[in-house]
């Protein structure tokens, strides 16, 4: 697989447990299967799907062994333009507009663990 890897910087300690986040960042979302170019098939968790510059990006984190990708590593693809559900991955070639939307998903990950965290607060009675 040529896709660009990286790691995210969500700010908990990522350990294999069977592919979630210690967070429980990844608990809840599906899980997906990509197909290579030469017919191989993975098993992902969908992490989200964001919009920079003008283009659709989709964020993915394996969900079983992958050689040459950890446990912990965020896997960004552009969406090629068409149906969102057999959409084409594209890599994304460019360092500069790769660093700059794995940044945006680190950004969304941690808007959602911190609502997530003001959910659970319980208003103060004074």
């Amino acid at each position: 697989m040529s896709e660009k890897e990286k790691k995210c910087a969500c700010g908990c300690d990522h350990t294999d447990n069977g592919g979630v986040c210690d967070c429980g960042t990844f608990e809840d979302e599906g899980i997906v299967e990509l197909t290579t170019d030469d017919g191989k098939k993975y098993k992902f968790y969908f992490v989200g799907t964001i919009e920079y510059q003008g283009k659709a990006y989709s964020a993915f984190e394996p969900a079983e062994q992958v050689e040459g990708i950890e446990d912990d590593d965020l896997i960004i693809f552009e969406l090629a333009e068409g149906d969102d559900e057999n959409a084409e991955l594209l890599p994304v070639e460019d360092e500069a507009v790769l660093d700059a939307v794995f940044e945006e998903f680190c950004k969304a990950l941690e808007e959602e663990e911190f609502a997530e965290e003001a959910e659970e607060l319980e208003p103060s009675d004074n």
